[in-house]
């Protein structure tokens, strides 16, 4: 800490260790008191609090009893001033700090044991440190950020949705109150929502349903940029867009100024829309919510001088068409490779399903979606699998008997 006069530091170790120095026989033992101090926080002179240790006041308290009020003052380093930093590595740290000017110091250490400069051990890292900071070598606080924020805006519906989780109210469910979530995407043109839905978990399925939701309204986007959350960076969700031809676009790490426009539009949820109603069910948010967005996609935008949907139908569309024979599950259902066990079944998410024609031993491809295993398909000729009955295989056998009984009865008779 820093003081303007040179005992200022001492008085106030002092303060802390006052009661310590006039403790009656009957007070509380030392350790009792030091404890008690330890779990105070004390004012420093610049206005922020601190906590000590204990054993940080217990050596404050040797301190003044072996030297008194000086002895609680920090004293200067004696070797101040001098840093035992060859020559060879004092001009190298001042060549990388010229060329470099944008480096921090670690950055700098980094380099020259990289190069070979400097082993690591000797000098110390601290000693390192030291030396920068006393020839001024640190990296200038002033200097802008080697990559800046710049805005940006497209100018056709489809060249860029944002797609992002807004975590809702919490609706009370069974005997709990458990956390909603509203997945929304936003054209990045016309600030239309897609698509926006409210859900009882931030998954995988919340994002496919409102995706595939846009796709067949409005067709498909070139790119779409989330954020770093598990369901955007998932292998099923690169399949799915590798698979559309859309360009999938994540957030740089620490850098959330890209969603700022589908951030905005969460604002104008809390406050336009939750805020004035109260839900019982999921059911009921999503039911109010799509004459909400209606009329929210027919009010004038600030940033647009119209409303989202007039610049929806009056702009380019970039979307590309989906043929009304396309299969659009198809589209986003995930593959994966299978063994196929000796009992002819494969395993797929802790379900057994039956793959008739397939031998065992082989690997076989899989088509399915991760949330709905009614529809799991097999092969390249798409073949539906059968989840695995073990009663009904059982009894599969008990028709047949029961007619080859009934037709040597009959024989008999005759």
């Amino acid at each position: 800490m820093d003081h303007d006069h040179p005992m200022d530091l001492a008085l106030w170790r002092y303060g802390i260790i006052s009661p310590l120095l006039h403790r009656r026989a009957n007070d509380a033992q030392v350790g009792e008191l030091l404890d008690h101090l330890a779990g105070r926080y004390y004012l420093r002179s610049d206005g922020g609090q601190v906590s000590l240790s204990a054993e940080t006041i217990r050596k404050w308290l040797y301190r003044y009893n072996r030297g008194g009020l000086p002895a609680l003052d920090n004293k200067p380093r004696s070797d101040k001033g001098l840093h035992d930093v060859p020559e060879v590595l004092s001009e190298a740290m001042h060549r990388l700090r010229r060329d470099n000017p944008a480096w921090t110091v670690a950055l700098i250490l980094k380099e020259l044991m990289d190069t070979g400069v400097w082993n690591g051990l000797s000098p110390s890292r601290s000693t390192m440190y030291r030396f920068a900071s006393a020839k001024n070598l640190r990296r200038d606080p002033q200097l802008p950020p080697s990559r800046g924020c710049r805005d940006f805006t497209f100018t056709q519906f489809g060249q860029l949705w944002i797609a992002d989780f807004l975590h809702g109210p919490r609706l009370k469910i069974g005997k709990q109150k458990k956390k909603t979530y509203l997945h929304a995407i936003i054209d990045d043109a016309s600030r239309y929502v897609a698509s926006a839905g409210f859900y009882r978990s931030e998954t995988m399925e919340s994002l496919i349903t409102e995706l595939m939701k846009a796709c067949r309204t409005f067709g498909l986007p070139e790119r779409l940029y989330t954020d770093n959350g598990a369901a955007y960076i998932s292998r099923h969700l690169k399949i799915v867009t590798a698979r559309l031809g859309v360009h999938l676009i994540h957030t740089p790490a620490r850098r959330p100024q890209g969603r700022a426009k589908v951030e905005r539009f969460f604002r104008t949820v809390r406050d336009q829309f939750l805020a004035k109603q109260r839900f019982q069910n999921i059911e009921q948010m999503n039911q109010a919510l799509n004459p909400w967005l209606a009329e929210y996609h027919q009010r004038p935008h600030k940033s647009l001088d119209c409303s989202p949907l007039q610049k929806r139908l009056t702009g380019e569309n970039a979307c590309r068409h989906v043929p009304e024979l396309a299969d659009m599950d198809g589209l986003f259902r995930m593959e994966r490779r299978c063994r196929v066990y000796n009992n002819g079944t494969i395993h797929l998410k802790k379900d057994v399903f039956e793959v008739p024609g397939c031998l065992p031993g082989q690997r076989v491809m899989v088509y399915f979606t991760p949330w709905d295993l009614s529809q799991v398909y097999y092969g390249d000729d798409m073949k539906l699998a059968r989840r695995l009955d073990p009663v009904a295989n059982a009894h599969r056998f008990d028709h047949a008997i029961f007619q080859n009984a009934r037709e040597k009865t009959d024989d008999q008779k005759k």
